[in-house]
């Protein structure tokens, strides 16, 4: 004897609710477990170099930008609170291969020579640095840098370029970027080097005198990153990102800080 509507209504709709529990069940079970490579069960101790906007910025506990937000929905897929710690770029990376936190989010581009000290996320921003001079200093491009003096933050991509992709003179680190750009306005050197997102957040709707002379593409791309022995750490953070891309979280959170969609390279 066939079933009534009722019951094939209450047949679909336990149906349902056991399919829905197994979706449950086997998206927490692939919820990969960091708590062995956290310094504190529950918390993700993240280092950051603030201020560098608009990828962090303001004032503690309410700090905010493009690496904040990112860090936050990533944490909230592993389901874990995060504190963040304001510290030097300079020593950030040997402060993380350390165990002092978890987690860099800076800004920070993966180079080989990184590499050898902390492990990375997948890549989540595709950055250029921008060459800033002062309006009418006839500086144009990077060639016009030979015989002169140029900033950049120290231990960035900006300082090693400087260092090694022009003719300078004399190239000096600052401590962040800001000082850096001060430097310029200053008078103290001719030009500087930093993160082009950066550069123009800086300069935007500002009287400084000052330019982007050239925007200089060389290949950077930006990841979170921990020690080489965070190996569970290093899979959830990944895990957690795949999953906020497959959301629509990144596109949107993208978008929000840079006016613009992810490129194809980062949605892949």
């Amino acid at each position: 004897m066939g079933l009534s509507v009722r019951g094939r209504r209450v047949c679909a709709t336990v149906t349902t609710t056991a399919l829905m529990a197994l979706a449950f069940s086997s998206a927490a079970a692939a919820r990969p477990d960091v708590s062995r490579d956290l310094i504190t069960p529950g918390t993700l101790l993240v280092g950051s170099d603030i201020p560098f906007p608009p990828f962090e910025f303001g004032t503690p506990p309410r700090y905010k930008g493009f690496d904040i937000d990112m860090v936050n929905a990533m944490a909230r897929k592993l389901q874990l609170r995060v504190k963040y710690v304001d510290t030097d770029f300079d020593t950030i990376f040997n402060s993380v291969g350390r165990g002092k936190f978890d987690l860099v989010a800076a800004a920070a581009t993966i180079t080989p020579e990184r590499r050898k000290v902390v492990a990375f996320s997948r890549p989540y921003y595709d950055a250029q640095q921008s060459l800033i001079v002062k309006r009418g200093s006839g500086i144009r491009s990077v060639r016009g840098l030979a015989g002169r003096t140029v900033s950049a933050q120290s231990s960035t991509s900006g300082e090693w370029f400087a260092r090694n992709e022009t003719r300078a003179a004399k190239v000096i680190g600052f401590s962040t970027s800001p000082a850096a750009i001060g430097a310029v306005k200053k008078g103290r050197v001719a030009a500087a080097v930093v993160d082009s997102v950066f550069a123009t957040h800086s300069l935007k709707g500002k009287g400084t005198g000052l330019r982007v002379a050239r925007n200089i593409s060389v290949g950077e791309r930006y990841g979170f990153a921990m020690s080489k022995e965070s190996l569970r750490l290093r899979k959830g953070i990944n895990w957690a990102f795949n999953r906020i891309r497959a959301d629509g979280t990144f596109k949107r959170l993208y978008r929000k800080w840079f006016g613009m969609a992810p490129p194809p390279s980062l949605r892949r």
